[in-house]
């Protein structure tokens, strides 16, 4: 299996790496983008961020619905859904 994760990883992908992994090497790259002097890699290190940054929001998107498989209704007010509640 980790013969699968180096070429995913080699592709591109951050889906093999665990969420501490991911942290970690976000981390170092946010730091190389904070104190890149050249404009060219900082863009391209930002670029970076933001797959990281993705790949994170996917992940906790994905553990809230296993958290929450069944979420509650909306709460509609006595009022209507945008109107002001003290008359």
């Amino acid at each position: 299996m980790r013969i699968f994760d180096s070429i995913t990883r080699g592709l591109g992908s951050l889906r093999p790496l665990s969420d501490a992994e991911l942290e970690d090497e976000r981390e170092a790259l946010r730091q190389r983008c904070a104190f890149s002097g050249h404009v060219n890699e900082s863009s391209k290190l930002y670029d970076e961020l933001h797959r990281y940054d993705e790949e994170m929001s996917r992940r906790a998107n994905e553990a809230y619905v296993r958290e929450n498989p069944n979420p509650p209704e909306p709460r509609h007010r006595e009022h209507g859904w945008y109107l002001p509640n003290d008359d």
